[in-house]
C-alpha cells in the first residue's frame, strides 16, 4: 500500500437504521437521526462503514406494524431480501479480496436485523388488536434478514465477520454506548494499523 494511504481495511458492515433511524417502524425509533454515540466509536476506531439497506421499510413501507421473526419468515421476504443484498455481498467481496477485515452490526430485538437477540412471537397474526394476544419476546437468535445475509455470504466464500453484534438503540439512547460494547469493537480494531 503506498505510503500516503492511510486506510485501515476495518469495515464495519451495519443495519440501515443505525445510520438512520427514520425508517424504524413507528414508536421505536430512540434517536432522532443516527445511533451517534455508537457510530461515533467506530469513527473513532477507525472502521470504514457499509450501510446495508432497510429490507422492512422497503418490503412494507413505512406504515408498517410491529412484527415478529415468524410474520417476516416467508419465502417472499427471504426471495426480496437475497434480491436487495446481492449488490452489497458483491461489495463485500471486493473489500475482502482487497485485504479488509468486517464485522457485522446487527439491532437488538430486530425480527429482521438482528444478529443476537431477535423478537418472536409465534401468536401474531389476524387482526391487529392491542392487548389480544401475549406480548412478543426477545430470544436468542438472528432475524431473517441477517440470516439471509450470512447465508449469502457463506455461499459467495467470503469468509465470516470476525465479530457479529446487536446494538440495543434504546439503551444507547437512555445509558450511553456500554462499556463491553466498546471493549469488543476495540478488540477487533486494535489488531489493525495504517
Amino acid at each position: 500500500m503506498h505510503p500516503a494511504d492511510r486506510r485501515k481495511k476495518l469495515v464495519a458492515v451495519v443495519a440501515h437504521c443505525t445510520l438512520n433511524q427514520n425508517t424504524v417502524v413507528k414508536h421505536l425509533a430512540s434517536h432522532e437521526g443516527v445511533v451517534s454515540d455508537f457510530v461515533n466509536a467506530l469513527v473513532k476506531l477507525g472502521y470504514g462503514i457499509v450501510q446495508l439497506p432497510c429490507p422492512e421499510a422497503l418490503y412494507l413501507g413505512m406504515r408498517r406494524w410491529w412484527m415478529s421473526k415468524e410474520q417476516y419468515d416467508t419465502q417472499s421476504y427471504r426471495k426480496f431480501s437475497r434480491k436487495i443484498l446481492e449488490h452489497y455481498v458483491a461489495l463485500l467481496k471486493e473489500l475482502v479480496r482487497d485485504g479488509c477485515t468486517y464485522i457485522l452490526v446487527g439491532v437488538h430485538g430486530s425480527p429482521s436485523c438482528a444478529v443476537e437477540t431477535t423478537t418472536s412471537n409465534p401468536y401474531w397474526q389476524g387482526e391487529p388488536k392491542v392487548n389480544a394476544y401475549p406480548q412478543s419476546t426477545k430470544i436468542s437468535g438472528i432475524g431473517v434478514f441477517m440470516e439471509v445475509f450470512l447465508e449469502m455470504i457463506r455461499s459467495s466464500g467470503i469468509p465470516e465477520p470476525v465479530l457479529a453484534l446487536d446494538v440495543d438503540h434504546r439503551e444507547v439512547a437512555e445509558r450511553g454506548l456500554r462499556q463491553d460494547l466498546l471493549e469488543r469493537l476495540s478488540s477487533v480494531s486494535c489488531k489493525f494499523t495504517n
